[in-house]
C-alpha cells in the first residue's frame, strides 16, 4: 500500500477568450450605458472597483481543484460554481485518472508539514500511523466485498479526494478569493486561493491590484474585533498599508493614503509562502 503526501493544487486554469476576456465586460457595459468616451481599460476597472459586477459574470474561467476530503464542503460552500468531482463511491481511493501509479494520496495539515520540536514531531508520527491504520481498514474491506461507497466512510479527513472540474465566472471567483485569501481562511483553502490568484493575474494581467482579500478590494476590512485577533498584516494603523475596519471608519477614525504597490507587494509575498505549502 502506498500512501502518497501531496499538495493542495490549481491545475488546468482556462479564461474563455484568454487575456482579452475583459473587453467582453466592456462591450456589456456599452450595451447598458457605459459612453464611449470612456477608455475601454479604464471602464473595465471601474465596473471592477465601484462592484458593478453582474457585467463581469460573461468572464467564465474553469480550472481543476485537488484539496481534501475534510476541506471538500468548505468550497462547496461557493455554491454559484459549476463542478463535476471524483467519486469514491465509484473509484477506489487509490485509483483516478489523474494517478500514473495507484496510491492513497493524502495533504498533511499545514501545522506537520515541517515540525520543529519533538512534540510536534510525535504527533506527525501518530498522524501518519493513524491514517495508516485507517487506509488498511479500507483495503481489508473492499477485499471482503464491502462496496466503495460503504467502505468510504472509514476514510480519513486528509484524504486527497476533493477533487473538481470547476466553472466559475469572475464575479463569483472574487467572492471566493475575497474570502479564502483571508488570514482568517483555513491554511489548505489559502493555498488554493492563492495558486488561483497567481494564475488570474498571469492570464488575464488587468486584473492586478483588483483580487485581494475582502479589506483589499473594499477599502475596509468587514472583520471588525476579530481582526485584531489574527496576524493579518493590514491591521497596523501607523503602516503605510493599514487597511481600516467598517468599525473603525464609523468611529472616523484617523485615516491615511494607503501605499497601493507596498500592499500589492506585500499581499503576493504572503499568497506566495501560503501557495508554497511548506508549513
Amino acid at each position: 500500500m502506498k500512501i502518497k503526501i501531496v499538495k493542495p493544487k490549481i491545475w488546468n486554469f482556462e479564461i474563455i477568450k484568454g487575456k482579452n476576456a475583459w473587453k467582453e465586460v466592456v462591450y456589456s457595459a456599452r450595451m447598458s450605458g457605459v459612453p464611449s468616451k470612456i477608455k475601454a481599460q479604464k471602464a473595465f476597472k471601474m465596473i471592477v472597483e465601484n462592484d458593478y459586477t453582474s457585467a463581469i459574470e460573461h468572464i467564465i474561467i474553469k480550472f481543476d481543484l485537488k484539496m481534501t476530503k475534510g476541506c471538500a464542503p468548505e468550497f462547496l460552500e461557493h455554491r454559484i460554481v459549476s463542478h463535476t468531482g471524483y467519486s469514491t463511491r465509484y473509484i477506489k481511493v487509490s485509483e483516478g485518472i489523474d494517478k500514473k501509479v495507484p496510491a492513497f494520496e493524502i495533504i498533511m495539515p499545514w501545522h506537520l508539514l515541517k515540525p520543529k520540536d519533538k512534540k510536534t514531531k510525535e504527533k506527525r508520527k501518530i498522524f501518519l500511523e493513524k491514517v495508516k491504520e485507517n487506509l488498511k481498514i479500507y483495503e481489508k474491506f473492499l477485499n471482503e466485498g464491502l462496496p466503495r461507497e460503504s467502505a468510504r466512510y472509514i476514510l480519513p479527513f486528509c484524504q486527497a479526494v476533493g477533487i473538481y472540474h470547476v466553472t466559475i465566472n469572475l464575479r463569483s471567483l472574487l467572492n471566493l478569493l475575497g474570502l479564502r485569501l483571508c488570514v482568517r481562511a483555513s491554511p489548505e483553502f489559502r493555498c488554493l486561493a492563492s495558486q488561483i490568484y497567481f494564475y488570474l493575474i498571469k492570464k488575464l494581467p488587468i486584473m492586478r491590484g483588483m483580487v485581494g482579500c475582502r479589506g483589499f478590494i473594499r477599502g475596509a476590512c468587514p472583520e471588525n474585533e476579530v481582526r485584531e485577533r489574527t496576524t493579518c498584516p493590514f491591521k497596523n494603523p501607523n503602516s503605510k498599508v493599514f487597511i481600516p475596519t467598517i468599525k473603525q471608519i464609523k468611529s472616523a477614525a484617523k485615516l491615511k493614503k494607503i501605499n497601493l504597490k507596498e500592499t500589492i507587494k506585500l499581499q503576493e509575498n504572503l499568497f506566495k509562502i501560503w501557495a508554497k505549502w511548506e508549513g
